[in-house]
């Protein structure tokens, strides 16, 4: 029996992800700002094992009283894995430094990458005494290695995000039964936050013209092709530990 944790289910690739293992009937524990009624009605018809959090992903000390919760509900007895998959992010604010939010900034910085850090730590320290497969999925993007006019924030957060996953991978080496942890791009993607970017002034935002005819070509990413591809990479030996892939050309 497999067990995984995905934070971002309200929309986009989380919930695509979440999806698709409801309808595999896996074990899932979903953490997002809002419940998904769509998901939670999914698991009722399909009578399979569904926990929900409403959470905000700024609040730390939240953080780690759930992730206490959730290892609660995981039997030993049957898991054969357990996997976290950090999906949830924010792209706002967008504008180039001297023009940002202080609150916004701050807020995009805990739900991108403090958060994240927390759960890995606590997945960490909770699934150790597990010997079953373990992973962590970073959801990055291809910003963490290319600056763009107006995602300082961004590109920084998911950089920091990639570190995180090297670093972690670099720890786990010396133990027994290691956590492997892999940062996946996804490429553009036909989510809720690409419509919020589209919606940016073109002065806060220069490389908007490129994103809205993404668009407009149809060649934007669709949530379940993604999330499939997530979810058949979660299990097993590839991408290796540390690795940073791009979804695209993996």
């Amino acid at each position: 029996m497999k067990y995984y944790i995905v934070t971002g289910t309200s929309s986009g690739i989380g919930e695509a992800i979440a999806n698709k293992l409801i309808q595999e009937k896996h074990k899932v524990f979903c953490i997002s700002r809002r419940i998904n009624n769509r998901l939670t009605q999914l698991a009722s018809n399909l009578h399979t094992g569904l926990w929900y959090y409403q959470l905000n992903l700024a609040d730390s000390q939240e953080i780690v009283h759930k992730m206490r919760e959730i290892f609660t509900f995981i039997d030993p007895e049957i898991a054969t894995g357990i996997a976290l998959i950090n999906n949830a992010g924010v792209v706002s604010p967008v504008a180039p430094s001297g023009k940002l939010d202080t609150y916004f900034l701050e807020n995009h910085i805990k739900v991108n990458l403090t958060a994240p850090m927390i759960l890995a730590n606590e997945f960490i320290r909770r699934a150790s005494p597990l010997k079953i497969e373990k992973t962590i999925v970073n959801i990055s993007s291809g910003a963490a290695q290319n600056p763009y006019p107006g995602w300082s924030a961004y590109c920084s957060s998911k950089a920091g995000l990639d570190m995180l996953t090297r670093t972690i991978a670099v720890e786990q080496q010396r133990e027994t039964w290691p956590v492997r942890i892999f940062s996946v791009a996804p490429g553009v993607v036909d989510t809720p936050m690409q419509k919020t970017l589209r919606q940016t002034s073109e002065d806060d935002f220069p490389p908007l013209e490129r994103f809205i005819q993404l668009h407009k070509s149809g060649k934007l990413s669709q949530p379940d092709d993604v999330a499939e591809k997530i979810i058949s990479l979660t299990f097993g030996s590839s991408p290796a530990s540390g690795d940073i892939i791009d979804l695209r050309t993996f």
